[in-house]
């Protein structure tokens, strides 16, 4: 990070300035590193994930197939964190077959804050973005995230999406995780989760999944069970809502995933 900074401290005597037509997300990291110099120590992460399916809590995204995700972060000291993801998406057509959504891109920005050793709480917007149309039409949207921690054992997650899928009404999904491991190499890991989703598609939806994670060094293989169901259903809103939105919910199912990263 040092040698960035030098780098646009060169830029500056040289007399080049960068111009922006509004503000970035890396015009605040430029000011965190020049606003707190002793704090400018940060992480890069990136990892690429095949999978044999592409799920997100109680649907699939590749429409029961193969899957590719990247992501990469970068994270400061000062709690500040920014990343992105990219994956391959298959969705049911509607429409112009060439007008749809092949990828999906999120990026995100979040703040971490420790309470102590033991707890550390997460908030985090992402965004949600469309090559193309989903069922049919534009579907990007923005999602807000609250995480709160216990050490590496417990995870629990709230978000909500104001305009879910750009469908014009929201969704509120509640998540919690645990993990133990069984050796340096071997974790068990389980999540049960609930999507409150009945005002934008007549329903909601419980899921759950469990499995194991292999690591080692800097390649982790995961398998796992997951099955979900739908629950609260309003059947008249559920007939208009997914003519818009229908994605397949998932029966139970066996994931395998392997992971590269660093």
């Amino acid at each position: 990070m040092l040698g960035l900074k030098a780098i646009i401290l060169n830029l500056y005597k040289a007399g080049i300035r960068p111009v922006f037509k509004k503000i970035s997300l890396i015009q605040i990291f430029y000011t965190l590193l020049y606003t707190f110099p002793e704090s400018s120590f940060a992480v890069f992460h990136a990892d690429l994930t095949a999978t044999t399916n592409n799920i997100e809590r109680w649907f699939t995204k590749s429409a029961n197939h193969f899957a590719l995700k990247a992501t990469i972060d970068y994270e400061h000291s000062l709690g500040l964190y920014l990343g992105s993801s990219a994956s391959n998406i298959e969705y049911e057509f509607k429409g112009n077959e060439g007008q749809a959504a092949n990828f999906e891109i999120i990026p995100y920005l979040g703040y971490s804050y420790s309470f102590s050793d033991d707890w550390r709480m997460d908030t985090q917007w992402s965004r949600y973005l469309y090559d193309g149309n989903v069922f049919g039409h534009p579907a990007d949207y923005n999602e807000y995230y609250l995480f709160l921690h216990y050490q590496d054992f417990i995870s629990s997650r709230i978000s909500f999406a104001d305009n879910y899928y750009n469908l014009g009404s929201y969704a509120i999904d509640y998540q919690l995780t645990g993990r133990y491991p069984l050796t340096d190499y071997l974790e068990f890991s389980t999540s049960f989760g609930y999507s409150q989703t009945k005002a934008v598609l007549g329903s909601d939806y419980p899921y759950w999944n469990v499995g194991g994670t292999y690591f080692y060094k800097f390649v982790s293989l995961d398998f796992r069970y997951i099955d979900a169901t739908e629950t609260s259903i309003d059947q008249a809103v559920e007939a208009i809502k997914h003519e818009s939105y229908d994605p397949p919910l998932i029966g139970p199912t066996f994931l395998f995933s392997v992971s590269v990263g660093y």
